[in-house]
Order: structure tokens, then sequence, then C-alpha cells
């Protein structure tokens, strides 16, 4: 059985989902075959990981189930009804946790059996679920337009020649859900084409931002927010868009589940990415304040979690544009939220580059010393910042050994890809230019920086213009 579909599914289950499944099986409601309950409370024991050597077949079969007459051909059988089993509980457990959907059809049901009493009542506990919901995302308009859609089919049955809005109020919460959603997949599709090499089609969206533009949409957070995200892709110049964008998602940003909420911070965080990264540097504190903005919202924690990437990202960028005390007070506050297996060396790199920006670069090199080269995003971070530390602190062989070692490292490891590897190798060949260039040779000192102008992919393109001002 190791390495089937079942064991596979029951992997993923948590105790309390693993509990729940066989208070499933046990009912002959969903199921009939009580063998699939024996089955499954025979392996349930090796649960987490369903990884023993026990679970092999044949030891399997050999050790037997009590009340189970198994042989190699029966235990398929068990399996695969099993894991069928299982796809119909996720299934139940899934549809359970959809309210409206299940009250839309209550009410339709009840309509059809002409009873206005439980209609009525079940209609009062759709609107109050409506009501209390705390997002006003596509989902609510889906939801709202569910619901409207019962209310038509009711009135209809009713055969009033009375004014009813409820097919008016479908289709305007039908135009709010298309219109908030085409807006999200465009700006994703947008986006994806601008990290991959990919032509995607964009069906529709010069009408779509044309009715935008022509129609107030104003109290609708989700079509606005999306639109200016939009905005800021098709005309990158007008800042205005990321303004229009900011102020929305201060207001705003709580109207969204935190996952949702969380991308579109990201947008305008690229958004400023992409305007530092063409010179714009005022925008790493735009980027810095919407940083702040998603860690007060709550947003920069997954499951309690931060991840080293979002951790260094902010470190990075509030050193970099002098707020060195604000930086050290988040990554010693947070660093309780970094998953175990990168906290220490996300931690010690962290504090290494503050320690360098404010040039305590002996002290830097003793925190530095102590971060494992495990993830190899921060391993090519951590040798280019050990180069400039060598390289401030005159450690002219160390620096050699390392620019050295470096190389070696990016031709050998092949998770990099060739364009970062690029990046990096740029790197290492300009601080061995500006190495045989002498101090005092102003004129090869300025050939040399426009020449790491005109290359642009250089990791730490910043530091090494400033070594050849």
């Amino acid at each position: 059985m190791l390495k089937s579909k079942l064991l596979e599914f029951m992997s993923h289950m948590d105790q309390k989902q693993l509990q729940r499944f066989g208070e499933f099986l046990a009912s002959p409601y969903f199921v009939k075959d009580d063998k699939l309950y024996l089955f499954f409370q025979a392996i349930r024991k090796y649960a987490p990981e369903f990884d023993s050597a026990k679970l092999e077949k044949s030891a399997f079969v050999k050790k037997g189930v009590e009340g189970l007459h198994l042989d190699e051909k029966k235990l398929s059988y068990l399996m695969s009804d099993l894991t069928e089993a299982g796809e119909r509980f996720l299934k139940a457990e899934l549809l359970m946790q959809k309210d409206l959907e299940g009250y839309c059809a209550l009410l339709s049901t009840y309509n059809d059996w002409e009873s206005d009493k439980l209609y009525e009542q079940t209609l009062r506990k759709a609107r109050k679920h409506l009501e209390e919901s705390q997002y006003r995302n596509p989902d609510f308009f889906y939801q709202q337009y569910l619901l409207q859609s019962e209310l038509n089919a009711y009135f209809d049955r009713q055969k009033k020649r009375a004014l009813d809005m409820s097919l008016q109020q479908a289709a305007n919460y039908l135009d709010l859900y298309y219109l908030s959603v085409k807006l999200r997949y465009s700006c994703e599709l947008i986006n994806r084409q601008k990290l991959v090499a990919a032509d995607y089609d964009l069906r529709m969206l010069r009408e779509v931002r044309s009715h935008i533009e022509e129609h107030d949409y104003t109290e609708f957070p989700s079509i606005m927010i999306y639109y200016r995200v939009l905005m800021t892709f098709l005309e990158n110049d007008d800042t205005g868009h990321f303004d229009s964008l900011k102020a929305l998602l201060a207001e705003h940003a709580n109207a969204f589940p935190p996952e949702e909420a969380r991308d579109l911070y990201a947008y305008a965080q690229n958004y400023c990415i992409r305007k530092a990264n063409a010179g714009k540097e005022s925008f790493l504190r735009e980027l810095l304040q919407l940083y702040q903005a998603s860690i007060e919202e709550g947003l920069v924690l997954t499951d309690g979690h931060i991840s080293p990437w979002s951790y260094k990202n902010i470190v990075s960028v509030a050193t970099r544009v002098q707020e060195t005390d604000w930086a050290e007070q988040f990554a010693k506050q947070y660093k309780k939220h970094l998953h175990e297996k990168f906290r220490n060396n996300a931690f010690n790199y962290n504090m290494a580059y503050l320690l360098f920006a404010r040039k305590q670069f002996g002290k830097a090199l003793t925190a530095l010393l102590q971060v494992e080269f495990t993830d190899v995003f921060y391993a090519l971070d951590s040798r280019t910042l050990q180069i400039k530390i060598y390289f401030e602190l005159e450690e002219t062989d160390a620096l050699m050994s390392a620019l050295e070692a470096f190389k070696v490292y990016l031709r050998r490891n092949r998770t990099i890809s060739d364009s970062v590897r690029t990046i990096y190798m740029n790197f290492v060949r300009f601080v061995n230019r500006i190495l045989s260039v002498p101090p005092s040779d102003s004129e090869k000192k300025q050939k040399l920086h426009e020449k790491i102008l005109e290359a642009g992919n250089v990791a730490d393109i910043r530091w090494l213009l400033q070594k050849t001002a």
C-alpha cells in the first residue's frame, strides 16, 4: 500500500479530519459496507505519516485485520473503495461549509413544495447570513446573485402582477461578480506575462475598462481596487493610479479575506519595486509604508509565520531608506514568527545586513559567519555581503578567496537559473575590476562606473556604483 493514492490521501488529513472520516464511514446513511470502517481503523493507527513498513501490501495481508478476510486482490478492492469513500467525505465536508448555497437549495425545494412558511423562515436566515458576512468580495456578489435568483423563481411561482426587483438585483449582482473577477484575473494574467514568456489573450478588457470608467462603482472596493491595479500595469507612468490604489487599500483592505488582501498589497508593493528599479528611489519609502500597513493589518503572517523572503525584503527596504532602528526592531520582534527551519539563518543574515549598513563591519562579519548556506537565495546574498564586508575591511586575501569560492559556487550550483547566475557573476566580475583599478586613477574609475551602469543586470549595483563614484 505504500505510495498508494489511499495513503497519500489520508496523510493530508489532520487528527480532527480523520476522526470525522471515521464517523462518516460508521454511518450507514453514507456508507453501506461496514468492512470499510474496519479497514480504516486498521490503517488509521499509522497516522500521520502512513509510512510504516507494516503498510506494505504483503506485510499487511499477513498480519490481517480482525473481521476481514484478506488477500492482495481483496486488499486492492478495499483500498479503491476507501479512497472513493474518502473523496465523497471531502465533498460532503466542503458542501457543508457553503451555508448560503445550502440555504438556496432549501429555498428552491420549499418553493417547489409551495411551502411559503418554510420559505420565509429560510429566507430570513439567508439574508441574515449575508448581512453578517465580513467581506465584500466577488464571493459575496455571487452569493447575492444566487439568493436573488431564488427570490425571482419564487416571485414567478406567485404569478403576481406587481413590481419585483429580484430579477434586476440578480442581474446587478451578476455584473458585479463578473466585473470584479474579470479585473482580478486580468491583473494576474498581465502580472504573469511579466514573469514568464507567455502571451495571454486578454479578451474584452477594453470594454470592461470603458464600462467602469463610464459608470460609478466607487461603493464597490473589489471593483475599484482591481481597476487601479490594472491601471498601474496599463499606464505605469501615471502615478495617480498608484496613489488611488494606496488610498483604497488603506480604507478597504479589511473587506477582503486575508489571502486576497495580501495579494492586493503585493500588487502595490511590486509597482513600487518596478519604479525603484527604474531609478525612482523615492518609491522605496512608499514601499516601506506599504509593508508597514500590511504588518498593521496582520497580513505578513500566514498561519502564524512570516516567510523568510518577506522578512528579508522588509529589513532590506527599511535599511535602504535609513530606517535601521525600525528595521532592527522589526527583525527582533518577528524572529519568533519565522519557521524554525529558517529562523536562525534569516535572523543572523538580516542582523549582518543591518550592521553592514551601520558600517559596523567586524560585527557584521561575526553575525554573517553564523549563517548556514542552506537556502540558495540566502546563500547568494550572504556571499555577496561577505565579499562587501571583506572589501570594506580591506582584507584582501579573504576577499580574493571569497570571490573565487563564489565563482565556483555559481558555476556548479544547478538550481540557479541562468539569469540569476548572470546577475551574480557580473557582481564578481565588477568587484575584481574595481580591485584592479588604482584608487587614484579617477578616469578608469569613471569608465568602470559607466560600464556597470550599462551592464544593468548586476547584484548590489548601488554599492558597486558607490565604489566607483
